[in-house]
Protein backbone atom coordinates (compact mmCIF):
# COMPACT_ATOMS: atom_id res chain seq x y z
CA UNK A 1 0.00 0.00 0.00
CA UNK A 2 1.23 3.46 -0.76
CA UNK A 3 1.16 6.43 1.59
CA UNK A 4 -2.04 7.92 0.16
CA UNK A 5 -3.97 4.68 0.51
CA UNK A 6 -2.94 4.49 4.17
CA UNK A 7 -4.06 8.10 4.74
CA UNK A 8 -7.51 7.05 3.57
CA UNK A 9 -7.58 3.58 5.15
CA UNK A 10 -6.48 4.37 8.71
CA UNK A 11 -9.20 6.96 9.52
CA UNK A 12 -11.83 4.70 8.00
CA UNK A 13 -10.74 1.81 10.19
CA UNK A 14 -10.69 4.12 13.24
CA UNK A 15 -14.32 5.04 12.58
CA UNK A 16 -15.32 1.39 12.21
CA UNK A 17 -13.49 0.38 15.40
CA UNK A 18 -15.08 3.30 17.26
CA UNK A 19 -18.57 2.31 16.13
CA UNK A 20 -18.07 -1.30 17.16
CA UNK A 21 -16.72 -0.21 20.55
CA UNK A 22 -19.72 2.09 21.13
CA UNK A 23 -22.11 -0.75 20.22
CA UNK A 24 -20.42 -3.12 22.67
CA UNK A 25 -20.44 -0.55 25.50
CA UNK A 26 -24.03 0.42 24.72
CA UNK A 27 -25.18 -3.21 24.77
CA UNK A 28 -23.54 -3.75 28.17
CA UNK A 29 -25.20 -0.66 29.64
CA UNK A 30 -28.54 -1.61 28.12
CA UNK A 31 -28.30 -5.12 29.58
CA UNK A 32 -27.49 -3.66 33.00
CA UNK A 33 -30.45 -1.27 32.87
CA UNK A 34 -32.81 -4.05 31.75
CA UNK A 35 -31.69 -6.21 34.69
CA UNK A 36 -32.24 -3.33 37.14
CA UNK A 37 -35.71 -2.64 35.74
CA UNK A 38 -36.61 -6.33 35.91
CA UNK A 39 -35.49 -6.47 39.55
CA UNK A 40 -37.60 -3.40 40.37
CA UNK A 41 -40.63 -4.87 38.59
CA UNK A 42 -40.24 -8.19 40.40
CA UNK A 43 -39.98 -6.40 43.72
CA UNK A 44 -43.07 -4.28 43.05
CA UNK A 45 -45.20 -7.32 42.15
CA UNK A 46 -44.45 -9.19 45.38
Amino acid sequence: MDKYAMISFIPSMAVVVGCVAMCVVGARYLRKFIEEDAAKAAEEHK
